[in-house]
C-alpha cells in the first residue's frame, strides 16, 4: 500500500491520538501543495467525515485544519464539504468560528452563501464575526 494510502487509512484507526496525527500528517502534504489535484481532493472528502463526526473533538479540529490548509494550493469545489454543510449546526462554536464557516467561503461557490448565512444570527459573538468575514470572503471572490 502506497504511503499516501496508509495515511489515508489512518483517519479510521481505534486510536484518537493516531486519528489526529493522520489528520495533521495530511494537513502537511495539503499545506505544501505535494499532493495531484486529484488526490487533494480525495484526502478532503476523507478528512470531511472525521471533521464532522468524530467522537473526539481534538481529532475534528485537526481534520478542520488540514482542509482549511488545502485551499493555500488547491481550489476545491462545495460538493466536497455537503457533509459539513449539514453537520454545521451541532458543530462547537469554536470549530465554526475558527475553520467551518471559512471553508465554506474558500470555495468561493455562492450557493454556500445560504448556509453561511444562516450564523449571522448566532447567539456567540465569534461565530457572528466568522460568518460575516466568511459572506465578504465569498462576495469578494465570487463576484456576488
Amino acid at each position: 500500500m502506497s504511503p499516501f494510502l496508509t495515511a489515508l487509512a489512518g483517519l479510521t484507526h481505534h486510536d484518537a491520538r493516531q486519528r489526529d496525527l493522520t489528520a495533521e500528517t495530511l494537513g502537511d502534504l495539503l499545506r505544501t501543495g505535494t499532493l495531484d489535484h486529484s488526490d487533494a481532493e480525495t484526502t478532503v472528502a476523507a478528512l470531511v467525515t472525521p471533521a464532522t463526526n468524530d467522537p473526539d473533538v481534538v481529532v475534528q479540529e485537526s481534520a478542520l485544519h488540514a482542509i482549511a490548509e488545502a485551499f493555500a494550493h488547491y481550489e476545491l469545489p462545495l460538493r466536497l464539504f455537503h457533509t459539513l454543510q449539514r453537520q454545521l449546526p451541532a458543530m462547537p462554536p469554536t470549530l465554526l468560528a475558527e475553520y467551518a464557516l471559512d471553508i465554506l467561503a474558500a470555495t468561493h461557490d455562492p450557493n454556500a452563501r445560504p448556509t453561511i448565512e444562516a450564523f449571522l444570527k448566532h447567539p456567540e459573538p465569534a461565530v457572528l464575526l466568522a460568518a460575516a468575514q466568511a459572506i465578504t470572503e465569498l462576495s469578494g471572490r465570487s463576484g456576488l
